[in-house]
């Protein structure tokens, strides 16, 4: 049964009260994507075509205090959407987003690392609350979204200092480093729709499609939302 999201009644796009850093995941080999760099691909959204990782840019860049960008290949193309852009020589090996967590942390500027995905262009502009939300109720290391079927780990709210004690290991999932050590569950069930990430062509023209339950930067409709009730924890 729809019902309106819980983030109703937050304020969205109020910048996030602790000073916190966004790290765009953006690095992937794209394989089922052909090959090509998924947060660049073209993506239209409300007549505008913008890239791919545009949506989620704008949805994080007013909340937080620095946003990073990591990639592995075409970062001049990444750097003119105005944000810093970092890679190394393991991101070329594409070893997964836990390698590139790993990497990443020594540039931010801040003890709180917000992760999001490129390629998930619905990404709810009340999340870095809700997450920020259940690290207060739980007081958690680490905090993981859950959609109500499964986690979703690249939608995560990370203390920095607690990953110099989780071993990440060439490859490893993400899912592994997040859960090495303490953590919690945050319950976006209620927003299930809007985790469609984008990593073949067919998902991509869906989410095309899907665009029109949504507002602008992807936030959606209250009433649209068909998720799961229940609490994760």
């Amino acid at each position: 049964m729809g019902h309106a999201p819980r983030g109703v009644g937050m304020n969205p796009h109020a910048a996030i009260q602790t000073q916190t850093t966004a790290l765009i995941l953006a690095g992937g080999a794209g394989r089922r994507m052909g090959g090509q760099d998924k947060g660049l691909l073209p993506f239209t959204q409300h007549g505008r075509t913008v890239p791919l990782i545009q949506p989620v840019l704008e949805v994080l860049a007013p909340q937080v205090d620095q946003l990073i960008i990591s990639a592995n290949r075409h970062l001049a193309d990444y750097a003119t959407l105005g944000f810093s852009v970092i890679s190394d020589e393991i991101h070329a090996a594409f070893q997964g987003p836990a390698q590139a967590i790993m990497h990443a942390r020594r540039y931010a500027r801040h003890d709180w690392l917000l992760i999001a995905p490129c390629d998930l262009p619905f990404y709810q502009a009340h999340w870095p609350q809700q997450l920020f939300l259940r690290q207060k109720q739980t007081r958690a290391a680490v905090i993981i979204a859950h959609d109500g079927q499964r986690l979703q780990p690249t939608v995560a709210l990370i203390h920095r200092p607690c990953l110099t004690q989780r071993p990440c290991a060439p490859h490893m999932s993400l899912s592994t480093l997040l859960m090495a050590g303490r953590y919690a569950l945050c319950d976006l069930s209620a927003d299930a729709d809007a985790f469609i990430n984008c990593n073949t062509p067919a998902q991509l023209a869906t989410a095309t499609a899907q665009m029109s339950p949504f507002t602008h930067h992807g936030t959606l409709i209250p009433g649209q939302s068909t998720a799961l009730q229940g609490e994760s924890a």
